[in-house]
């Protein structure tokens, strides 16, 4: 039986976990937003500004339930409740994404609290066009492709595309008993 992974609010402390992630290669690779690397002030300075609000933007901690140990971050972000959408990001270090199994798992728990906390309707996300195993993720379990935004990604000296990707409330309640596919991870 594998191991149990949880959300919880961020903690000021976790600051000196996800200043190293963001400086790891493929954890920056992955990562469409913010290509700079991080020092551990500029890290606890957005801790701060995130640990006091839960919106527009929602942050949550990911860590293995029996040990506490954090995993990855995960976030709800530019939240509508007017249009009952939010956007979808992750942050996970190396050594986090060689359990995709513990990745997918906090997909479903950051959905679930999107779906049936805050009753949104439509979660989406961008996906680098390379990330095909994170498009296949989106699509087995309800979500669809809605558009490219050509060559809106600059990695290592050529321009990438991502691909919008959207989950609906109705799409992911008809498949979320799924089990995990060996093909997804």
């Amino acid at each position: 039986m594998g191991r149990t992974i949880r959300l919880r609010a961020l903690r000021k402390e976790d600051a000196e976990i996800t200043w190293k992630w963001r400086n790891q290669a493929s954890v920056r690779e992955m990562y469409s937003g913010h290509p700079f690397f991080v020092n551990p002030e500029k890290e606890s300075a957005w801790y701060e500004k995130v640990l006091l609000s839960d919106f527009p933007n929602a942050s949550f901690g990911v860590e293995i339930d029996e040990t506490e140990t954090l995993i990855g971050l995960s976030f709800l972000l530019d939240i509508s409740f007017i249009n009952r959408s939010a956007g979808l990001a992750f942050l996970f270090g190396e050594e986090s994404q060689k359990r995709p199994r513990d990745f997918l798992r906090s997909v479903f728990l950051t959905l679930d609290f999107a779906f049936y906390k805050l009753n949104l309707n439509r979660v989406y996300g961008k996906v680098n066009q390379e990330h095909q195993k994170l498009m296949r993720f989106y699509e087995y379990y309800g979500g669809k492709r809605e558009g490219v935004l050509r060559q809106s990604i600059y990695r290592n000296g050529e321009y990438v595309d991502e691909i919008c990707m959207a989950i609906l409330k109705e799409d992911y309640e008809s498949i979320v008993e799924r089990p995990i596919k060996k093909s997804l991870i």
